[in-house]
């Protein structure tokens, strides 16, 4: 399976014009990914927030893109990638104030437009309903709605792993990736996105706490902005199907086929949505 934009030994190489930089934000540095246009741009910038558990890595193919024509960044929420972790478990609304903070720091005043991945989508959500007025758009790559039962099945899934020297919080989620990963897939992209969801640690499980612990059902209706909201192969996705219901002013894009790694696999596929939602 070939990416719409790079080559399978090209995954652990960066993307070309992709900067990295560091926030200060109370006593604790925030890690972001930002591309630039080489020419003035009126277009709004767009800020993407990642899932959990990895970090902005998972962004960086649509930062890559996207910032060709228009401001595009990616930070890592506090405790994934490189940013520092918080004391305690938080909460989507305190991981959103992180993600505000990289966005104010990188003076984008607003209008802006926002893209979420999954935990990043609820992350994504927080900030829109907090900044109705700066946050133009919205992109949820993921809007997952949950029975109960199924509430409590993801929670024991994503349960604090137990480390020991046998590696077997390793294997559990190298098996739980291989999974879900659609074949052919290049390995490359899969360890490196391996690699990214072990820098967490072992309170990397906070952030499918946070997750958790957001009713998609209650917030989806209180959005006043457009939203788009991309349904693709993962279970995840699937489970996003019914959220355009919940939504005064919505649209859905249905990728059956696309599902782990679709970022990075499909990039120009899914950037042409992400433009034409977002230019229209």
């Amino acid at each position: 399976m070939a990416s719409d934009t790079q080559s399978d030994e090209n995954f652990w190489r960066p993307h070309p014009g992709v900067k990295r930089r560091f926030v200060d934000w109370a006593d604790r540095q925030l890690h972001v990914r930002i591309k630039s246009p080489t020419s003035q741009t009126e277009q709004p910038p767009l800020y993407c927030i990642h899932q959990s558990p990895s970090s902005s890595v998972a962004m960086a193919a649509v930062v890559a893109a996207m910032g060709e024509d228009r401001p595009c960044a990616a930070g890592d929420t506090p405790g994934f990638g490189e940013s520092d972790p918080p004391t305690e478990p938080p909460e989507i609304e305190d991981y959103a104030a992180a993600h505000g903070a990289i966005i104010d720091a990188l003076g984008w005043a607003g209008p802006i437009d926002v893209m979420g991945f999954f935990t990043g989508s609820k992350i994504a959500v927080s900030l829109a309903l907090s900044q109705p007025q700066k946050i133009r758009r919205l992109i949820l790559l993921g809007a997952p709605l949950y029975s109960d039962a199924e509430l409590e099945e993801e929670r024991t899934t994503y349960k604090p792993d137990v480390y020991d020297w046998d590696a077997g919080h390793l294997m559990k989620w190298w098996s739980h990736l291989k999974k879900g990963a659609p074949q052919p897939y290049p390995l490359s992209l899969f360890t490196r996105h391996f690699a990214e969801i072990q820098r967490g640690g072992p309170e990397s499980w906070w952030g499918h706490k946070a997750a958790f612990n957001v009713d998609l059902r209650i917030q989806l209706p209180n959005l006043t902005q457009p939203t788009m909201v991309f349904c693709t192969a993962d279970p995840q996705g699937q489970k996003s199907i019914a959220a355009i219901d919940l939504l005064k002013n919505g649209s859905r894009v249905d990728l059956p086929y696309m599902g782990q790694g679709v970022l990075d696999l499909h990039t120009e596929t899914v950037c042409g949505h992400i433009h034409s939602f977002l230019d229209t």
